[in-house]
């Protein structure tokens, strides 16, 4: 494998998000959402998630260039007006009646918000930053939003600055092409709407999220402007992170960004936890792991915005606004009850309130029956409660694509393998620090309820996952394997046994391509040697998986599996 970052940076670790829904479906749920407002229910959350809805509906129809979209867009607008105040726009009332009756497609895609679902976007600082950027010169404003996201966000500048006694107006855009190199056309009515504003001399604001890793779709949109004649200085970006943009991966990446004026939001909202202790970014291993060398390994800027209270009895962490924190919520409850996880409560603003669980991380020496015989038991209340139904999966291609990178094996199996009738929404960190022995010796999971759902693979799959977790990660001998997949069998009358090698094999190349994309992020820090040495844990792994299946494919129906010579994949 070639030892370079922009190797280790190209795996395939974000899945696709999007999902086919039912269109009115979604319509239900923000009429839903608008009659609390109407109602009298008027709190910021409440607003968030109207507008949340909304912001996505109106994207969707946007994207199908559906009829019904300008009420919508209206609606939107609204709704962003009342983010600062928390009051009820005059014509609620009347563009309730109106969206009630827009003709939605029977079948629309939505992409989840990633800001709000899982990085602490709150929309109340973007729109301060929005206001931030408005004061900075006495302009018409002509904000672009990109969607999907960028939809709402676009609402949200609009509103703030019209309110501020800026004239600002909005459309949205949804850039085509490779992730790493997206590009833009606008439509006739766009490229009139921008000749127009040109014309006025105003101001561009593009918004969206991010920038991601490239940074290719707000250069496309900028790109796309200053080829109608938008001189590069009246183009400004507001996104939602730092950005160094050196280590942005698109084609001359560094001089086209420098081109363009780039903000982000300052985090006002969660000044609220100031005298709290922050623990994200992985530091709550100063908290709770005696030695550095003992410290797992993690990707700091993925990690959610969480924080210890000072009395160390709560754990406030960032789970998403509207129904992403509601279902993270859900899942909390279902594993408490069931006596696997810690109480939690919704604490607002996207947050919710864990108790912390006083007691010792578990390792990888404390393996015995009793503790496999509980992970058997987790696993198969995880199948049980947390089935969902069946919808494509990348999981195989994934695997295919990751497997390539890291090996330059190209295995031509059948991807059914990868693939399940019973999809569930797996736990995906089984590593013995995720699980605490209380003080009364009860074995407790945590942070069970997120990553099953979030935009990293694998998404809904079979739950041989977790179960292929649990083995690579407690590197369990056949026995203790054998044990583990016996009683997960006993319990459900689901033997996984057929068809644990491959997704063993699986987990351990994407947990490979995690941790290699993860160490580009934090060279020449303290995390770099701790990622590296879990790279050589996983590799290993996958060696002895690897020629473990080529010695299944003479013995089964699996395809032939060659496994070159692997020396040097861990560098």
């Amino acid at each position: 494998m070639a030892n370079s970052n922009s190797r280790d940076a190209n795996f395939w670790v974000f899945r696709d998000g999007r999902k086919k829904v039912c269109g009115r479906r979604v319509l239900r749920e923000l009429l839903a959402a608008l009659e609390r407002l109407a109602q009298g229910v008027i709190t910021l959350d409440s607003v968030i998630t109207a507008l949340m809805v909304a912001g996505e509906l109106e994207s969707a129809l946007a994207d199908s260039d559906s009829i019904g979209l300008s009420k919508v867009e209206q609606l939107t607008d609204g709704l962003a007006a009342m983010l600062g105040s928390q009051r009820p726009v005059s014509y609620l009332h009347a563009l309730m009646e109106e969206v009630s009756r827009v003709p939605v497609p029977q079948e629309i895609v939505l992409s989840p918000a990633e800001g709000f679902a899982y990085y602490a976007l709150h929309p109340l600082d973007f729109a301060i930053l929005a206001e931030q950027t408005a004061g900075l010169r006495n302009t018409r404003l002509a904000v672009i939003g990109i969607r999907s996201i960028g939809t709402t966000l676009s609402a949200i500048a609009t509103a703030t600055c019209s309110q501020r006694g800026r004239s600002a107006e909005r459309i949205t855009v949804r850039p085509t092409g490779h992730a790493y190199n997206r590009s833009l056309q606008f439509t006739s009515p766009q490229l009139e709407w921008v000749r127009s504003q040109n014309t006025v001399s105003a101001d561009f604001l593009v918004v969206d999220e991010g920038p991601g890793r490239s940074g290719s779709s707000f250069l496309s949109v900028a790109e796309a402007l200053v080829a109608q004649g938008v001189s590069p200085d009246r183009i400004l970006f507001l996104g939602s992170r730092p950005v160094d943009p050196a280590q942005l991966c698109a084609h001359d990446a560094v001089s086209r960004w420098n081109r363009f004026r780039f903000f982000h939001p300052p985090t006002h909202v969660y000044r609220r936890f100031s005298n709290h202790l922050y623990i994200g970014a992985g530091t709550w291993r100063n908290l709770l792991i005696d030695g550095q060398s003992q410290w797992p390994a993690c990707w700091p800027q993925m990690e959610r915005v969480k924080f210890l209270s000072r009395d160390k009895t709560s754990i406030f962490k960032f789970e998403g606004f509207g129904r992403f924190g509601d279902q993270v919520l859900h899942r909390d409850h279902c594993l408490a009850q069931a006596g696997f996880g810690p109480p939690a409560e919704a604490a607002g603003d996207g947050m919710i309130r864990y108790q912390f669980i006083p007691g010792t991380l578990l390792d990888a020496t404390q393996v015995s029956h009793f503790l496999l015989e509980h992970i058997a038991q987790y696993c198969a209340f995880r199948r049980s409660e947390f089935s969902v139904p069946e919808e494509p999966s990348q999981v195989a291609e994934m695997f295919r694509f990751n497997l390539h990178q890291a090996f330059d094996i190209d295995w031509d199996f059948d991807p059914a393998l990868l693939a399940t009738k019973n999809p569930v929404l797996v736990d995906g960190r089984m590593q013995p620090h995720e699980w605490i022995r209380s003080k009364d010796g009860t074995i407790i999971k945590v942070d069970g309820c997120t990553h099953g759902d979030d935009h990293f693979f694998p998404g809904p799959t079979d739950i041989a996952w977790d179960l292929a977790g649990a083995i690579v990660e407690w590197n369990l001998d056949a026995a203790a394997t054998e044990f583990l997949l016996a009683s997960f069998h006993r319990l459900t009358g689901d033997d996984p046994r057929m068809r644990i090698e491959i997704f063993t094999l699986a987990y351990s190349v994407f947990r490979l391509a995690y941790c290699k994309m993860a160490k580009t992020t934090v060279l020449e820090s303290d995390d770099e040697p701790i990622l590296q040495s879990t790279i050589a844990n996983y590799c290993a792994q996958a060696e002895r998986q690897l020629l473990t299946l080529q010695h299944s494919s003479t013995q089964r129906t699996l395809p032939t599996l060659r496994v070159p010579n692997l020396s040097g994949v861990a560098d």
